[in-house]
């Protein structure tokens, strides 16, 4: 059957905007509690099934969100006040790893596929180089892509990426948010710990300069290898 998702009014399901606010859910912190889509048949409701593929390995892993989703999908299911005649679930995770190619590998395998059910949406893609790639497409699909993991300013361009949504910031606001917060609570004074990725360290290079600014002291910037498993984080900081 086709793959793009039909959002009719006779049917009742969802508007993309309305499956954007429930995923949204995912932000909140909890424990694993699987919602994986049940077999053809062993479900009493309808079953809405969205794709998911995110950086279990590479250079940026972001599969701690995966419990905190399937949380987010058993609290949507068991509440009767949304979507009360569908189960909302996702098939198998399917790893990005952080990688460009890997990423379209993946989400056309989901939406190219006949054998594939109908996707009302794709949680995707981890990291924000794996993301973008889909995101450029996803829309042919006429379903929303959704992230909690990709926070590259380029994806806020809403001509490029007409379809994407997410509910991680922009990486760009962290710094002025911190400032901001500095100014609150009158503190002149921060050391910063970063992964030694692009983004984030072009984030902590926008800190310096705003403490520069505002004549704020920055104690020290440390570089974190996301695999170095040996660093001793307590005896990074002389802290006082």
């Amino acid at each position: 059957g086709s793959h793009v998702s039909e959002f009719s009014a006779d049917r009742q399901i969802m508007s993309p905007y309305h499956l954007v606010a429930i995923l949204c859910w995912a932000a909140l912190p909890s424990i694993s509690a699987g919602a994986h889509c049940p077999a053809d048949g062993n479900s009493e409701k309808e079953l809405l099934h969205f794709s998911f593929i995110t950086a279990i390995n590479g250079s940026s892993s972001s599969s701690g969100g995966i419990p905190i989703v399937d949380y987010a999908l058993e609290q949507i299911n068991n509440d009767s006040r949304v979507l009360p005649n569908y189960t909302l679930c996702h098939t198998e995770v399917l790893n990005s790893q952080c990688k460009s190619i890997s990423a379209l590998e993946s989400f056309l395998g989901h939406f190219d596929n006949q054998t594939q059910p109908t996707y009302v949406s794709v949680m995707c893609c981890g990291c924000s180089s794996a993301t973008i790639p889909v995101a450029e497409i996803s829309h042919h699909w006429n379903i929303p892509h959704i992230s909690f993991a990709s926070s590259a300013p380029t994806l806020n361009n809403r001509e490029r990426f007409k379809k994407f949504f997410r509910t991680l910031p922009c990486h760009v606001y962290v710094p002025p948010s911190i400032a901001a917060m500095m100014k609150e609570f009158n503190w002149r004074q921060m050391a910063i710990i970063t992964q030694n990725e692009s983004p984030f360290t072009a984030s902590a290079d926008a800190m310096k300069l705003i403490f520069d600014e505002q004549n704020w002291r920055l104690d020290q910037t440390s570089k974190i290898d996301p695999n170095d498993d040996s660093v001793d984080y307590e005896s990074l900081f002389t802290w006082v």
